[in-house]
């Protein structure tokens, strides 16, 4: 609740993204519809951290009653002027929380190697969703150790158990039940944060031929060409 997605959305992405969720595209049946982004609410954030024990204790930043701050470093990769924008933005909300947020931008292959041995206080990456996602890889338990992407160390019997019956089960609408059932339980627990799915802004020239709009963009992997009568060039 002390992230602001639709700043996010609009100063980061230029408004090129849709709030997310959970971890499911929306324009996938896995996606359940009924739930809505957590509302950028910072009072009620700040009613939690007290109630967890973290309080204003007039010191410029929240401490519990040991005396410890809330203070942690987020970890991202470098290249990215978006995941800078969004590292700052984030800073600057958390610092009104009275939150010490520090940024670590990492190249690639060390941040890489952080999520490989979980060295991280915090991190920010993307995943990509399709039309069906299998999320064991991400979510399941059994990807906590030895390499998996669980790298949140994220452990729930119920999505578990999900997970599996939802990857063994052929029937469509049975299946797309199970795997909203699964979005419901990340939703309520959020071991991530999530933030947005991005949009991608394309520029085709009008003579560009068997361009067609799909549920997740355009149909890259089918032949596109100009017809020979709106051809300007040949060998």
């Amino acid at each position: 609740m002390l992230v602001n997605q639709d700043r996010m959305i609009n100063e980061v992405m230029l408004g090129l993204a849709v709030p997310a969720t959970g971890p499911f595209n929306p324009a996938s049946k896995q996606y359940d519809p009924a739930l809505k982004p957590y509302p950028y609410d910072p009072d009620k954030a700040l009613q939690l951290l007290a109630d967890a024990g973290w309080k204003d204790r007039g010191r410029g930043v929240l401490t519990n009653d040991a005396g410890d701050q809330f203070e942690f470093t987020l970890t991202y990769p470098s290249g990215s002027a978006n995941y800078q924008k969004m590292a700052l933005l984030l800073k600057d909300l958390f610092a009104r929380a009275k939150i010490r947020m520090n940024t670590d931008e990492q190249e690639f292959s060390v941040f890489g190697d952080r999520l490989k041995h979980r060295q991280f206080d915090a991190i920010s990456l993307g995943w990509t969703a399709g039309i069906e996602t299998d999320i064991f890889q991400m979510f399941h338990s059994s990807q906590i150790a030895d390499g998996g992407d669980d790298f949140m160390s994220y452990r729930s019997p119920e999505l578990d158990a999900t997970i599996e019956q939802a990857r063994r089960t052929l029937d469509e609408n049975a299946r797309m039940a199970l795997w909203r059932k699964a979005h419901d339980i990340i939703y309520d627990d959020q071991p991530y944060t999530f933030l947005f799915f991005p949009k991608n802004l394309v520029f085709l020239d009008k003579r560009i031929a068997n361009v067609q709009k799909l549920p997740l963009g355009l149909n890259s992997d089918s032949e596109w060409f100009v017809p020979k009568d709106q051809q300007r060039w040949t060998k």
